[in-house]
């Protein structure tokens, strides 16, 4: 049978716009141009292409700017011969709109989970000797500015083995650049800048920070922040040689405030273990909450906001958490000697060969 459809055309060879009749074969079909026939063409090369206006607009597979357009509603014996129209695309047309945004919301939400909390299973997969050896493609000897003296490094070492069972698993430097800060680095290497050490007014203070970055190495935390930066690929395939951006992207690396706690709660077993007072690490946060602000946020909601927008919990929150820990009445010890002390916080200036500054790219 027989059927003959109005439509226009355009063949691709031309910008000639021709009203053209349909004419259906069985599984084929023919265009009727005045005296002029066009084809065959078989419907299972058509593809839908667009609504456009009052017309459904079609194209042919391997035919470029052919096109065939259908004016007003497709008649009910050609419809079914048709490829059908699509609104946004296969699935979504095939589900409707309002299923597949829950289908697609729901998709979202797993991927987000996935890259959120894979650090957190991957990390402990990842061999101590990988770990060490991507500490030391890092981070070598720092440019030249690990501070080194005898007296200073002998009151740093005595300080880590009061904190932690296994010292000889980490490697803690006093790095010569100043800045209030102290980082716990791949291969269990920790860092303690020469700005913290000037602004601590006790060894007690320097402790509870160094007990904080030991926390993050053990807990591994460190290379589940290097996960989270960076991806899997840098920790198994390496660098492509820029060291100082990778190191810049390291130091930059932010931690959850899951596991900034966790590095807290270290702090506070390791200081107790020690006999070494909480108090000193509750000063230092609470000079920290002075210049944060955060010691000054009265609202509870506020502060609740305040939380959200750091990585870190609020030092004013850290500090009530290690001035709470204090046992009334307890015998605690100092961490170092006055003369230890001393000999720590100006070993950068006594080390005469030392460079001073980052030494790399980091901003």
């Amino acid at each position: 049978m027989t059927t003959f459809f109005d439509a226009w055309h355009f063949d691709g060879q031309s910008a000639v716009r021709r009203k053209v009749e349909i004419q259906t074969i069985g599984s084929q079909f023919f265009l009727l141009e005045q005296e002029r026939r066009h084809g065959p063409f078989h419907f299972d090369e058509l593809r839908f292409l667009e609504a456009k206006g009052d017309s459904k607009v079609y194209g042919l597979s391997g035919k470029d700017g052919w096109r065939l357009g259908i004016r007003g509603h497709v008649p009910t014996e050609l419809a079914p011969l048709l490829p059908a129209s699509k609104t946004y695309g296969g699935l979504i047309d095939r589900l409707g709109l309002g299923k597949a945004s829950f289908v697609f919301a729901g998709i979202s939400a797993a991927v987000v989970a996935v890259v959120l909390l894979s650090p957190q299973w991957l990390a402990p997969l990842i061999p101590s000797s990988v770990e060490a050896k991507l500490g030391n493609a890092l981070v070598g000897d720092f440019g030249g500015r690990f501070c080194d003296t005898p007296k200073g490094k002998a009151a740093l070492a005595k300080l880590t083995r009061s904190l932690d069972d296994h010292p000889e698993d980490l490697q803690v430097e006093v790095a010569n650049i100043d800045m209030l800060n102290a980082v716990a680095l791949p291969g269990g290497k920790v860092l303690l800048f020469q700005g913290l050490l000037s602004q601590a007014k006790s060894p007690d203070e320097v402790a509870g920070v160094l007990a904080h970055e030991i926390g993050h190495v053990r807990e591994r935390h460190v290379m589940q922040g290097l996960l989270r930066q960076m991806g899997l690929a840098v920790v198994l395939g390496g660098f492509d040689g820029s060291g100082g951006s990778t190191l810049n992207s390291l130091l930059s690396t932010t931690y959850t405030r899951d596991s900034e706690r966790e590095a807290d709660d270290h702090s506070l077993k390791a200081l107790k273990q020690a006999n070494i007072s909480p108090v000193g690490a509750a000063d230092f946060f609470n000079r920290l909450a002075s210049m944060d602000g955060s010691r000054d946020l009265k609202d509870r909601q506020a502060r609740t906001m305040a939380s959200y927008t750091s990585s870190h919990p609020l030092s004013d929150e850290r500090r009530k958490l290690f001035e709470n820990a204090v046992v009334k009445g307890s015998a605690y010890k100092p961490a170092l000697t006055a003369d230890e002390w001393q000999e720590l916080k100006t070993m950068c200036a006594q080390d005469k060969d030392v460079k001073s500054g980052w030494g790399f790219d980091i901003e």
